[in-house]
């Protein structure tokens, strides 16, 4: 036997007796899989961990018709089963809700520190930044448990690759008096071949015991020598020969990577010129008569026709259903995470410029911190001028990979030249929750969308304005566009107690999968009032939480009319032989159930073949409140205005002079008049054109100025409660239920005086 064959065959034995060989008796057929789940968690409770790994085998059993069965058990109050339910669910395929049920346990730290390093261990089935940001912050805070460190440590290297990381994390523990923990570290190094004398040190003192870790240890050491041994083989062989045998390994491996190159090569060639490779005679047609009869044929890409063909037929089945391809695969998980790596700014064209525009910078990013601010002008990225060029090639340009830098020629009003600015990219965290203490002890939070940190970023700012003695809440999910179901049942949960109705239920007409209803347990908020603010760009999950709140009588709804998209999309993989030919992953999305509310009204539009309604979806607010909307000819004047640089002309003459009574202004209103803005009246003459009032300039100049007072103090106003005419109501409501009047508060008398007129319910 090879020495190469040595090494396999030896580590091969140490993989096999680390796995636990078990044998599961799955009992009696019962007929429904919802109690065959039950019962499996209910023997598993307060067992071992080994016992519940093979309660996980036992579920994995059940098939795919439990997983949303076993979905709920993630929602458990027992660790265990939580535990049980992630590693079944990963068994099977299906990761949603597994990654943030085994974050939340592995940073619980009243949790055993077993399971908290079983949670930390199945954490290495994900490759995001979310995961590998919460293991770098448990490698920082888990000096004291040496058993979590040593798991944070293996997880880490299957996230990042990064050896030295881990390295620096676990060999210190090779000097630690815990046995435990000294010789867990040097099997951990070992296995990542990052031997030293330390690691041997340790591995020989234990490969004489009778086992588990003696025996692998021992392993560990022989592959060792192996390895020594062939290295020592190698270099005492002649000069020549080493390179020679270089050589050739160089030439098979450039062999090999143009073999496998004209094979696709070959493969294109093929289905170009075998007809019929559709196997469906209407695509076969139409794919032969591009091929003979298209003007450019040298453009015909096959494989992108085909992909686009079945982007065609899928989202032909309803507006939400969609086939992803490589990049769109990308693309939606990028934005579902709310991360991405560039500089950290919201961005436009110029229309006047045709230069790239900063809208504003998020003011956690690198982009602010490097001094780039609202309205600057990006004149180049990378020595490539951004005029002339779409607005997506710019935007490629500036994200890249983190901590590369990005050069950018910058042009400011008041200078005479661009500046050059180098930006070093990050990932960037786009935060879901903008929250503020209103007036009159009126807590206010905006949700972005139901993403990954969501939930989270709004119970932390909960906790916040309840320690300011909040009275009433104000949640605010206009224009919130949806995200994680489990997201949206947790947020629920804060407020509701135990009930006989389900938080939401998920019903299937074709039987694949299971119908799943999620239960409230024990609200976890005081009962204050709250309102929750929707409009016609609320769906999906926002409807849900809006939903269930208003049906549990726990909230009121005021706005508009909510979108109506209750269907459940689920994220379906495609096979590793699509990945092969698409060079990458790509997701079918599929609608495969439909969400119902705690009473059982349906929220989904539903439509028929030809796009009519056959019936109407969405959540009716208790209050129907209109926004403020100016007509076209008022924005086109106003926008005349921006583009004429009359703000920044009043902003020159007036900011820094006045620039405390400004900053109030922009914080609480002017109460809609001019007068509190100093030379207005003659700003007003020099700057108005046709059509335009001076209550728009009014409107338009705040608005600008709200922008300079957010980049110096880098931060965004949550709202502006001065302006906006469905947060007004929703002030006024609040307040009534409270018993307070809204004069008694000075910040609100500008505000409507008179609630509009309240809508029948309707259910």
């Amino acid at each position: 036997m090879s020495s190469l064959s040595r090494i396999a065959s030896a580590w091969a034995i140490a993989s096999l007796l680390l796995i636990t060989s078990t044998t599961v008796d799955a009992g009696s057929a019962i007929a429904n899989i919802d109690d065959r789940v039950n019962k499996i968690v209910e023997r598993h409770i307060g067992s071992s961990l080994e016992q519940v790994w093979r309660g996980a085998i036992e579920l994995e059993r059940l098939g795919d018709e439990s997983i949303g069965d076993i979905q709920l058990m993630l929602g458990h109050e027992n660790i265990t089963v939580r535990l049980m339910a992630s590693k079944a669910l990963l068994s099977l395929g299906e990761a949603s809700g597994v990654r943030d049920t085994l974050i939340s346990i592995s940073e619980n730290g009243d949790a055993p520190s077993p399971q908290r390093a079983s949670a930390v261990t199945l954490l290495s089935e994900f490759r995001d930044p979310r995961t590998e940001r919460t293991l770098r912050t448990l490698a920082a805070e888990a000096k004291g448990d040496n058993l979590l460190r040593v798991q944070v440590g293996k997880s880490l290297y299957s996230v990042t690759r990064d050896r030295k990381l881990v390295r620096d994390l676990l060999h210190p523990l090779l000097r630690v008096d815990d046995e435990i923990a000294r010789t867990g570290a040097a099997i951990a190094l070992a296995e990542l071949g990052l031997f030293d004398g330390d690691v041997k040190n340790v591995l020989r003192s234990i490969e004489l015991e009778p086992s588990r870790q003696g025996i692998v240890a021992r392993l560990l050491l022989e592959r060792d020598r192996l390895i020594r041994s062939l290295e020592r083989e190698e270099d005492a062989k002649p000069p020549p020969a080493s390179e020679r045998l270089l050589e050739a390994e160089q030439e098979i491996l450039a062999l090999e990577t143009a073999l496998e190159e004209k094979e696709q090569d070959l493969r294109k060639l093929q289905r170009r010129r075998r007809p019929g490779t559709t196997k469906h005679p209407l695509l076969d047609e139409i794919m032969q008569r591009i091929r003979h009869f298209y003007v450019e044929p040298n453009l015909v890409d096959e494989d992108q026709l085909i992909i686009e063909a079945a982007k065609g037929m899928v989202s032909s089945l309803d507006p939400f259903s969609s086939f992803m391809d490589v990049k769109d695969t990308k693309d939606f998980y990028e934005g579902i995470s709310g991360e991405y790596a560039g500089i950290g700014a919201q961005v436009q064209k110029d229309s006047e410029t045709d230069t790239l525009k900063i809208l504003r910078p998020i003011y956690k990013g690198p982009a602010y911190r490097a001094g780039i601010i609202s309205e600057d002008l990006v004149i180049e990225v990378e020595g490539v001028p951004t005029k002339g060029r779409s607005l997506n090639e710019i935007v490629k340009g500036l994200k890249g990979k983190p901590n590369t830098p990005v050069t950018l020629n910058v042009f400011r009003r008041g200078w005479r030249e661009p500046r050059e600015f180098i930006i070093t990219r990050e990932t960037i965290q786009l935060d879901s929750v903008l929250s503020q203490m209103l007036p009159g002890k009126l807590g206010y939070i905006n949700l972005a969308q139901f993403g990954d940190t969501a939930v989270r970023e709004v119970l932390s700012a909960l906790d916040k304005l309840e320690l300011q003695e909040m009275r009433g809440l104000i949640l605010d999910l206009r224009n919130n566009p949806g995200g994680y179901l489990q997201s949206a049942v947790t947020l629920v949960d804060e407020f509701v107690d135990e009930t006989s109705m389900p938080i939401v239920s998920q019903k299937s007409e074709s039987g694949v999968f299971d119908d799943s209803e999620r239960f409230a347990t024990k609200g976890m908020r005081p009962d204050y009032p709250v309102v929750v603010l929707v409009n016609g760009s609320s769906a999906s999950a926002s409807e849900i939480v809006a939903g269930a709140l208003q049906d549990f009588e726990r909230a009121r709804l005021i706005g508009k009319k909510t979108f109506g998209k209750g269907s459940v999309q689920r994220l379906l993989p495609m096979t590793e032989n699509i990945k092969k030919v698409l060079g990458g992953e790509s997701t079918l999305r599929l609608t495969v159930q439909h969400y119902y509310l705690p009473s059982g009204r349906s929220i989904h539009t539903r439509r028929d073949r030809d796009g009519k309604i056959i019936a109407k979806g969405g959540v009716e607010p208790d209050l129907a409140v209109e926004p403020l909307e100016l007509p076209l000819w008022r924005i086109e004047a106003l926008g005349r205005l921006s583009d004429g640089k009359a703000f920044e002309a009043w902003i020159d003459d007036n900011y820094s002079q006045n620039k405390d009574e400004v900053v109030k202004l922009v914080e609480h209103g002017d109460g809609g008049g001019n007068t509190s803005y100093p030379g207005f009246g003659e700003w007003f003459e020099q700057h108005a054109g046709p059509g335009l009032t001076e209550e728009d300039a009014r409107f338009g100049l705040r608005r600008r100025l709200r922008r300079l007072v957010e980049d110096e103090r880098g931060a965004q106003f949550a709202c502006d409660y001065s302006e906006d005419l469905q947060l007004q109501a929703a002030i006024i409501d609040l307040l009534g239920s409270l018993g307070t009047e809204v004069s008694t508060i000075p910040q609100y008398i500008n505000i409507i005086k008179d609630k509009p007129e309240e809508k029948p319910e309707s259910l």
